[in-house]
């Protein structure tokens, strides 16, 4: 939700392809673990890193030329790379589900009467980074400043000599890792 809000938010683009993005860098984990033995939490920062270079390419070649055309054009670019994304991962990976059995996966913390799964304590905790990282880049840097004025204001961010399709990219980019 938070890479699709912040898409949406400054490129006013609705990523259709998001879900299928994720599913990418969940494929990328799985892979990873199956491969080498790594661990799916430690490779998050990878894959994200891989993810944000997929998603600025991706705006770069292809989305950029769209920004400026009707909605629907939009909309129709993002729902065929979703399908072929989607296509492309039958074919590599095949219709079967597949997960990652790490040590930590049946662990438990005991909160009281309450029992809370591990796995899902430290998914909440690496959202709550994420989303306050995200926070302190668009509130203190001046790239996020730039990207916040970009989606204040498309003609005035022009108009003051700011490289909108970069900043578009690089939001781009984000959103997907």
């Amino acid at each position: 939700a938070l890479g699709l809000s912040v898409i949406f938010g400054v490129v006013r683009v609705v990523n259709f392809a998001h879900g299928e993005m994720m599913t990418m860098a969940m494929y990328a984990a799985v892979t990873l673990f199956a491969t080498f033995h790594l661990d799916p939490l430690v490779m998050m920062i990878p894959i994200a890193v891989t993810m944000f270079a997929l998603g600025y390419l991706l705006q770069v070649g292809l989305i950029n030329s769209f920004i400026t055309r009707p909605e629907h054009s939009q909309f129709l670019l993002l729902i065929a790379i979703a399908i072929i994304i989607v296509n492309a991962l039958l074919i590599v990976f095949g219709p079967d589900a597949q997960n990652v059995q790490v040590a930590y996966a049946y662990d438990s913390f005991k909160i009281g009467p309450l029992i809370v799964d591990a796995t899902k304590v430290y998914a909440a905790a690496a959202a709550i980074v994420v989303a306050a990282a995200l926070f302190a880049f668009f509130r203190y840097t001046a790239v996020g400043t730039a990207i916040r004025a970009c989606a204040d204001n498309y003609t005035g961010a022009l108009v003051v000599g700011l490289d909108v399709h970069r900043l578009y990219a690089l939001t781009f980019g984000l959103g997907c890792a």
